[in-house]
Parts: structure tokens; sequence; C-alpha cells
């Protein structure tokens, strides 16, 4: 049997599957996912926990490569995450539909 909200997902996915799977949720909940783990190294890299790991990064690093690194593996998350999603309620589609189908 088929609940009441997955017959609604279901009428939902069938109308938006066609549609270009770019979904602005999804985006922004991966990029804030990276973003904040992107924080979270730079949090603990200023904490000095480990100073020779801090001696090499300042005479190698500089902070604008870190942060562009930390964007560009942000916004790579953020993709990913947007395609997982997309993927998982494709699935929860094709069972639900063979479950329709099944009856």
């Amino acid at each position: 049997m088929i609940s009441a909200e997955e017959e609604k997902f279901y009428q939902d996915w069938e109308k938006q599957r066609t549609l270009p799977h770019y979904k602005r949720k999804p985006f922004l909940r991966g990029l804030s996912a990276g973003l904040s783990l992107g924080v979270l190294v730079l949090i603990l890299s200023d904490m000095s926990w480990y100073e020779r790991a801090n001696m090499v990064a300042n005479t190698r690093g500089n902070i604008i490569w870190v942060i562009i690194a930390i964007l560009v593996i942000s916004i790579g998350f953020a993709w990913l995450y947007q395609q997982f999603t997309c993927e998982m309620n494709e699935q929860r589609f094709n069972e639900l539909k063979h479950i329709k189908n099944k009856k």
C-alpha cells in the first residue's frame, strides 16, 4: 500500500523528473555543509595545535589560495549533494512506480 505522502511525492516527481535537475535547495544545503567544513579547517589551522605544520603553511601558503580552494571544494560538494538528492528521488519514484504497477 502506498501512503498519501508517497502518492503526493509520486505525483510531484512525475511532473518534475523531465525538468532540468538543478534545484536551489539541495545546492544551498550542500554549499553550506562544504563551507562549514572549510571554516572548520581554517579554525583548526589557526589554533596552531601543530606548530610545525603551521610554520610550513605560513612560509609556503597564501591565505587567498586557501580560501579559493575552500570555495572550489564547497561548490563541488554542493553540486555532488544536488545530484545525490536527485538520484535518491528518482530511485524512490521508481520503487513507488514498481509497487503501483505490481498491484
